[in-house]
């Protein structure tokens, strides 16, 4: 991993502590590559920040005998169009897929996309699917929480969480907040994260309409609570950002429902029974805003009973994707 945003620090600290591993961030240069080619055991928590460095460390480790094992994020864009770029990735991942000795997952089911499986060995749930879901009941309420929960005066809340920026979605959601005003008399939204610039206008009319938006760096335990604070985590992202998503992840362990796109990978996650989506049609404003405003005057009271059937239910869920994961990893190690 290059970078500790993300996805990537989380996974670097979970992989750490599940398979006895030590954790590595940076570039892969002359030092680092050596470090990584003598290790016994290797795990990229993602390729997808150094392809180039991955490649010379998984072909040499192959030549010498010793297993490399990764992550690969985006695997969608080995098959888009009109960048030659996209065709080059295709082609050798293509190629690394028959290498000895390297085991490549997706964080997406192969049935989702059965073009994975041309460049990819395998895959697995995200861990953000699965990692808190012996843990809810110990998230604490933090200020950021009480007072969003005191600005939504009882209103139902939805929560924008992570870096706010239009590829996820934020344009539409403001859109559907400026076109049908009335929802937010019955809805409070709430962006947390930073703000990408190109966003800042759209951050202003969120503001216009009513919701709130905090704009800095949000901590791990602020994000727990504001899963469990809110009713609807906004989870519905332009369609060319079609992936994975731990926003939806923590939702579903967490008892927010999302609001995702028809039509998106998140849809038929949500097919697997652990939630009941609000699915919208993505640019329909108005489709969205009814949609929005019936979950909104239906909600029900967020699961909190471990011993229900729903909580039993989706705890079964989440409990063997988290199973499949260990075991599938701990293998191609």
């Amino acid at each position: 991993m290059f970078a500790p945003d993300g996805h990537r620090q989380f996974y670097q600290g979970l992989f750490a502590s599940l398979f006895d591993l030590e954790p590595v961030m940076g570039r892969i240069g002359p030092r680092l590559w050596l470090d990584l080619v003598r290790a016994r055991h290797l795990l990229f928590a993602t390729i997808d920040d150094d392809y180039a460095g991955f490649i010379a460390v998984a072909l040499t480790r192959s030549l010498i005998g010793r297993r490399t094992v990764g992550l690969f994020l985006r695997p969608s864009q080995c098959f888009e169009s009109g960048r030659l770029v996209y065709r080059l990735k295709r082609w050798a991942f293509r190629c690394l897929r028959y290498l000895p000795r390297l085991s490549l997952f997706t964080i997406l089911p192969f049935t989702f996309d059965r073009r994975f499986a041309q460049v990819a060995y395998g895959w697995v749930h995200d861990p953000q699917m699965w990692d808190m879901h012996d843990r809810a009941m110990s998230i604490e309420t933090s200020q950021l929480s009480r007072d969003v929960l005191a600005a939504a005066g009882g209103r139902a809340i939805l929560c924008f969480l992570g870096s706010v920026r239009k590829s996820k979605g934020f344009e539409f959601l403001v859109n559907i907040l400026s076109d049908h005003p009335d929802l937010a008399k019955d809805v409070f939204v709430v962006a947390a994260g930073r703000v990408d610039p190109a966003s800042g206008r759209d951050c202003a009319r969120l503001i216009s309409t009513g919701g709130m938006v905090v704009d800095r760096f949000v901590s791990d335990d602020e994000l727990l609570s504001l899963y469990k604070t809110c009713d609807f985590a906004w989870c519905c992202y332009e369609p060319d950002y079609d992936q994975a998503s731990g926003i939806f992840g923590r939702s579903v362990q967490l008892g927010a429902r999302p609001i995702i796109r028809k039509g998106s990978h998140l849809e038929k996650y949500a097919q697997e029974g652990a939630v009941a989506p609000v699915c919208l049609i993505y640019g329909d404003t108005r489709d969205a805003a009814a949609n929005i405003a019936t979950a909104a005057a239906n909600r029900s009271e967020k699961v909190a009973d471990s011993r229900s059937d729903k909580a039993v239910r989706l705890g079964e869920i989440v409990g063997s994707w988290r199973s499949d994961f260990i075991q599938k990893i701990r293998a191609a190690l």
